[in-house]
């Protein structure tokens, strides 16, 4: 199948006012989410009303306190007070002061001003259905555009022009083949899972795409035996031109062009989907994109690694009767990964080190969406309002009834992450983002994880099987003298319950509950409630566990939540910053479900 070249649509914006942009007003309001929610400044609440500073400049938002404490403002009822006359808001004057260094407060500006733009150009250059409910899986990753619940920079992919966004974008949807360099063998590290560096390449590739790239190869006077093949993205090699101006001069890259099958962003933007064929893997590449909380790149260490735990994971599954026996959990395994070799890189070589995080690439296993016949559909979808005015959702639980279908959903999701952890002493970073929910007609069926290279996190002294753990030292230098909470053993098993309370609950499956009570009048309190007494029917079948759910502690009244604004503000993005915040699984538990804020 050959696709043509698309070219971006009209670039140009109309005029637009801020007070009249639904997204300037989404940003806002987002933005000061996090500000209150994450305690940078102090406020009051009467109930109706928060109350705030911000330098010394007064401001009233409308608003509640829901699950976690997490902030929910109403976007036109912002002001700022001047002698107590409400006014506009002027968001560069906000940010700029916020408490931060001068050059994090101007970058976040820079990246609030560019999601504001990125969603004015979807606004006014993309046709929306009126309901995205029929779409496959692959469609939902490009139709779903509405960017990160909690972020306010949730589409800010900083190093896209307005025409990388159109071409690259998940959101138009436009199909694209890979660039691909051919890479001296000493430069580059590689874990397959084909006996041979041929079988493996044939098998993804395909024959014919093989031998293209073996011509071009060839072409250009570089034998197999030399080099070896790395993919990259389009966006990716024009933006590393300069760069790599030294190792291609050298002939320790050369580039190959384009060539195989057609893949199209998804809602991670890292994540390509093969449009060609859909049953052949999803990749992941890395992007000098810096989108919501980070640069959009690979750790090099990971992509060698991420095989060895993804077998790690399915041998944890496949050999624990709960997971047949119950509700059944999978993963899209990551199979295969290049990485230039940073770690063999010699004095002269410095390109390596810098190179390494910005050209690799990880294969990740599409099957498990597609072979169980039920229909996937991306996590991410089950918050949203569609612009028929109904939640995306709504047939569900017109079908089944909220309570039931609530039920199920909590069985099928919750309950199999958190035996994960409970039995295995495995904690995974499961946001939406990262989840995939296979149901039968809207029914929940199954989970699917996925991103394990840099999100799975354990404690050696918890793991029931320590034995079984990779052997980290062997698999890269850098885990050599590696120390705790670095890569992927934590220091303390409140680590282990922070990611999942973090990535779960307060960021993911708060949004739904919250969904619920506005759009249905489902109290969150009982939300909570429903996920409290699911784990207690879970205690009381895993009796043999009881010290390892103690450890855990799901129920202290005050938990420690990651501040994503906080870090931004920090300018320091290798520093963990947190704060404090209600549980609303203690206020279940103790009887307080009527004030879970």
């Amino acid at each position: 199948m050959s696709w043509p070249e698309v070219i971006a649509p009209e670039l140009s914006l109309p005029r637009q006012t801020a007070v009249d942009c639904p997204h300037h007003a989404r940003v806002l309001r987002q933005l000061l989410e996090a500000v209150l929610f994450e305690q940078i400044v102090p406020y009051r609440f009467d109930g109706r009303y928060f109350s705030f500073h911000i330098a010394e400049q007064a401001y009233r938002a409308r608003g509640r306190l829901s699950g976690f404490g997490r902030v929910r403002l109403v976007a036109d009822d912002i002001c700022q007070l001047h002698n107590g006359v409400a006014q506009r808001v002027n968001l560069a004057a906000l940010v700029q002061a916020l408490p931060g260094s001068p050059d994090a407060t101007q970058r976040l500006l820079q990246e609030l001003q560019q999601t504001i733009t990125f969603c004015r150009w979807n606004q006014h250059n993309l046709r929306r259905s009126r309901s995205r409910r029929s779409l496959d899986y692959i469609a939902l990753e490009s139709t779903i555009d509405e960017g990160h619940p909690y972020h306010p920079c949730f589409k800010a992919r900083s190093g896209f022009s307005l025409a990388d966004h159109a071409r690259y974008g998940p959101e138009a949807g436009q199909p694209f083949q890979l660039c691909w360099l051919a890479v001296r063998r000493p430069f580059l590290a590689m874990q397959l899972d084909c006996p041979s560096e041929t079988a493996f390449w044939q098998r993804e590739l395909g024959s014919a795409t093989w031998q293209q790239l073996c011509d071009a190869m060839q072409a250009e006077g570089a034998a197999l035996t030399d080099y070896a093949l790395l993919p990259v993205h389009p966006w990716q090699l024009n933006a590393l031109q300069q760069a790599i101006e030294q190792p291609v001069a050298l002939r320790q890259l050369i580039v190959l062009g384009r060539a195989g099958d057609y893949y199209q962003a998804g809602i991670s933007l890292r994540t390509l989907f093969n449009v060609s064929h859909k049953d052949k893997a999803n990749i992941k590449l890395p992007l000098n994109v810096v989108n919501s909380s980070s640069l959009r790149t690979i750790e090099p260490h990971s992509v060698c690694t991420a095989p060895r735990l993804s077998r790690w994971l399915q041998s944890i599954i496949e050999q624990d009767p709960w997971f047949e026996q119950n509700t059944a959990l999978d993963i899209q395994s990551e199979y295969a990964g290049l990485v230039l070799n940073d770690a063999a890189a010699p004095p002269n070589q410095h390109w390596l080190v810098k190179l390494a995080p910005a050209l690799s690439v990880i294969f990740r296993d599409s099957r498990p969406l597609y072979a169980s016949g039920y229909r996937a559909t991306p996590f991410v979808a089950l918050t949203l309002t569609e612009a028929d005015g109904a939640a995306f959702i709504a047939p569900w639980l017109q079908r089944y009834g909220i309570q039931c279908w609530l039920d199920r959903l909590i069985e099928v999701v919750v309950i199999p992450v958190w035996h994960l952890l409970v039995r295995h002493g495995i904690a995974l970073e499961t946001h939406a983002q990262n989840m995939t929910l296979l149901h039968d007609n809207g029914w929940p069926q199954q989970l699917v994880l996925r991103d394990f290279h840099e999100s799975l996190e354990f404690v050696s002294t918890f793991l029931d099987e320590p034995g079984l753990q990779p052997d980290f030292t062997a698999l890269h230098p850098d885990y050599r003298l590696g120390a705790d909470d670095r890569y992927y053993w934590m220091s303390s098993i409140e680590a282990l319950r922070e990611l999942l309370v973090d990535t779960l609950f307060v960021y993911n499956l708060a949004e739904l509950a919250f969904l619920l009570e506005q759009q249905f009048a489902y109290p969150e309190a009982l939300f909570w409630l429903r996920i409290d007494e699911a784990l207690s029917r879970y205690a009381a079948t895993a009796k043999g566990w009881s010290a390892r759910l103690a450890q855990l502690d799901l129920h202290q009244a005050q938990i420690q939540t990651e501040s994503l604004l906080r870090k931004k503000l920090s300018g320091q993005p290798g520093s963990e910053f947190h704060h404090r915040i209600p549980n609303p699984l203690h206020q279940s538990r103790h009887g307080a479900s009527d004030v879970i804020y």
